[in-house]
């Protein structure tokens, strides 16, 4: 019984409410139904009323794309897109900025994506994702906040490239800066430092496109990397002021009972700033630029180191004939150390302190120089030389005797010579110069020394050394183009006091010796030493653009000749370009020297002493085209000549300075050429600078 009453009331209970919960869930069927069936109409109609169009309502760049087609909605976001390039965009930066049209940024609207991504709306996602969009554009509109824009790198860079050259500067350290005013006082100051900036083009372009997107017109910061200095003018106040104490006045340098003074001005010359740890400057005095300012006082007590000379003998073995000198002037090092260690408002006297200079060709070193042959020997000649020009050829050729070279160094014709001064003991011989009227002979101290300078570089030349300044003559010296070393082309013209100097290095590992000796009327110049192993070829001369010349005597009064003298001091000679070519070939090393020299025509020249005579007028004639005339240039017709490649032009008429003087010589002789430094003398060696326009005599 209680299992079934049990059994009974279970059954009741789970039958009785099974009518009204199936009512319960059957009425959200219906209404689900209902729905679906309705968002399916609404579909439909929307299919059907927009079929290959943009659903209404759809929005893009401010424009109402709805109903339109594709195409049709492509075409007005592509005008729309054209006037959004135009809209501006303000650039900043480093205080300073730029607007530009949106679209010279390289921003492009991407017209075909926006109108597919307007197409798209109503039409993806589930049926009712399409009808909520659909009724959403219809009733509310869908607008697209941001367009799709395209960035053209290159367009973008070029204008950053052209604002990064406006703006980029390097941060400037503060200096310090001595000013020299016309009293003879020195300020030493303080330039401030600069704050560096340099842009950023990658961020900055990526900035750009960020702030475009989001709508125009807009303004851009641009990314401003900013530098900063590392030495600032705090750092520096140290410096100035000790620096300005050194400079407060003239310092007092005395040695025995003489007395010099250095003026703030050439004080201020020699300091220099050390950088220290902390940013901080140290005030040193550089002793090179300080031996600069006292080398008038190491003129005065000291003297320049001089080698040892010797002779060579027959037997190979050297015989000394000058003692070597150890030089002796001002120790720079140590009055540098002292000024800068002492030198202050107060003290501004200091002694002068000696140093010596070990020569570096001594008596002693004469065995291990290893001179032991004749490497090459040049000669030329000067029967009825002048007696002043016999007098200086021996004196300059006694000059350069014994000279030695070491490995490496400049031999200077000028230098190993010495002053060519009648205090030096050389005499006033003949020169010519050129001058308003042209061509003129002059009285010349030295006059003669020229043929010194071209005997020796005959052999050097030949030998293959480096030539490092050499200048030819004006005119052609035929008496230096005699067999064997002469050659037209080959000579050499010195000048101290213009400048004009020759030159060669010993580029080799061995010493060179350089020995000289008149025989009679012949000058002799050997070179001794070891013999380079190099191969020396010689080409030319090649000789061009020769002008005829007048060969007519010319008579010219002389007023310091002694009456009833006259000499002929040049002859006749045409003009002409000459390049001799001159290779060294060493292991797998060639160097090449092509040697050019310009020649005027000269004339047949006879100066006499005594009153000026008469003048004969000539017989009216045309003139010659191919006959210089006196003040203008024999090649061009004009005042002026043209300097070979590498060489300085010099005009016929002088500048503010006097022209040269070249010397004459009592046989037929001609005129300097304008200096020329020859190009390619040294494969290691920069050549020195073409002399300018000769302002004193050449000789």
């Amino acid at each position: 019984m209680n299992r079934g009453n049990v059994s009974h009331g279970a059954s009741a209970t789970l039958r009785g409410p099974g009518p009204v919960e199936g009512r319960s869930w059957l009425a959200p069927v219906f209404g689900v139904s209902a729905l679906a069936g309705v968002v399916g109409l609404a579909a439909l109609v929307f299919q059907v009323a927009y079929a290959d169009r943009i659903v209404s309502g759809v929005r893009v760049l401010g424009l109402d794309l709805g109903g339109q087609s594709l195409q049709a909605g492509k075409a007005l976001l592509e005008a729309s897109a054209s006037q959004l390039g135009e809209q501006p965009v303000t650039l900043r930066a480093g205080g300073r900025e730029w607007q530009l049209p949106a679209a010279e940024l390289g921003m492009r609207v991407d017209a075909d994506a926006m109108v597919q991504q307007a197409y798209r709306i109503g039409r993806d996602g589930n049926p009712i994702q399409r009808v909520g969009s659909q009724w959403g554009a219809l009733l509310f509109g869908t607008r697209f906040g941001i367009p799709l824009l395209e960035f053209d790198a290159e367009r973008q860079d070029a204008v950053l490239r052209r604002i990064g050259a406006e703006i980029d500067q390097s941060a400037i350290d503060a200096r310090i800066d001595t000013q020299l005013a016309q009293d003879g006082r020195a300020t030493i100051v303080v330039v401030p430092e600069m704050v560096g900036q340099r842009l950023r083009a990658r961020e900055s372009a990526q900035r750009m496109n960020e702030a475009v997107s989001r709508g125009l017109p807009t303004t851009v910061d641009l990314v401003v990397d900013v530098e900063r200095p590392v030495v600032t003018r705090v750092g520096l106040e140290p410096a100035r002021a000790r620096a300005q104490d050194m400079v407060a006045g003239p310092v007092m340098l005395s040695y025995a009972n003489s007395n010099w003074t250095l003026t703030p001005h050439e004080i201020a010359r020699t300091l220099t700033f050390r950088p220290e740890v902390g940013n901080q400057l140290q005030v040193e005095v550089d002793a090179d630029a300080l031996g600069k300012a006292v080398s008038k006082i190491s003129a005065q007590i000291g003297q320049a180191p001089s080698n040892a000379r010797f002779q060579w003998n027959s037997n190979g073995s050297l015989t000394p004939i000058r003692e070597s000198q150890d030089g002796i002037g001002v120790d720079a090092v140590t009055l540098a150390r002292t000024l800068q260690d002492r030198l202050n408002p107060t003290q501004r006297a200091f002694p002068v302190a000696l140093t010596t200079t070990r020569a570096a060709v001594t008596v002693e070193d004469g065995a291990s120089l290893g001179i032991t042959e004749l490497i090459k020997e040049g000669r030329t000649e000067f029967p009825g030389a002048s007696a002043e020009k016999q007098h200086n050829v021996k004196l300059a050729a006694s000059r350069l005797n014994g000279t030695v070279v070491p490995p490496g160094e400049i031999f200077s014709f000028n230098k190993e010579v010495g002053p060519t001064t009648l205090g030096a003991g050389f005499q006033t011989g003949w020169g010519i110069t050129i001058s308003d009227a042209g061509a003129q002979t002059i009285p010349a101290v030295a006059g003669g020394i020229c043929q010194v300078a071209t005997t020796l570089f005959q052999p050097v030349f030949h030998a293959g050394y480096a030539i490092e300044q050499r200048n030819y003559h004006l005119y052609w010296i035929q008496s230096y183009g005699q067999p064997p070393l002469g050659m037209k082309g080959l000579d050499a013209t010195v000048d101290e006091s213009a400048g004009l100097d020759f030159k060669f290095v010993n580029n080799t590992q061995n010493y060179l010796l350089i020995q000289s000796r008149v025989e009679g009327t012949t000058l002799i110049f050997g070179l001794y030493g070891t013999k380079p192993t190099w191969d020396v070829k010689i080409f030319g001369p090649v000789i061009t653009s020769v002008v005829p010349t007048d060969p007519a005597p010319r008579r010219e009064n002389e007023p310091t000749m002694p009456e009833g003298r006259s000499l002929q001091v040049e002859a006749a000679q045409d003009g002409f370009d000459v390049t001799v070519t001159r290779t060294v070939t060493d292991g797998d090393e060639v160097r090449t020297l092509p040697l050019r020299s310009r020649y005027l025509p000269a004339h047949n020249v006879i100066l006499y002493g005594g009153p000026p005579e008469p003048k004969e007028e000539p017989p009216a004639s045309s003139p010659d085209p191919n006959v210089p005339v006196p003040g203008a240039s024999a090649l061009t017709g004009g005042n002026a000549q043209s300097a070979p490649s590498g060489a300085a032009s010099q005009a016929s008429t002088p500048g503010p300075q006097a022209q040269p003087t070249i010397s004459a010589q009592s046989q037929p002789q001609q005129p300097t050429a304008t200096p020329t430094q020859a190009a390619g003398t040294s494969p290691t060696r920069t050549p020195a600078p073409t002399s300018s326009p000769t302002p004193a005599g050449a000789r």
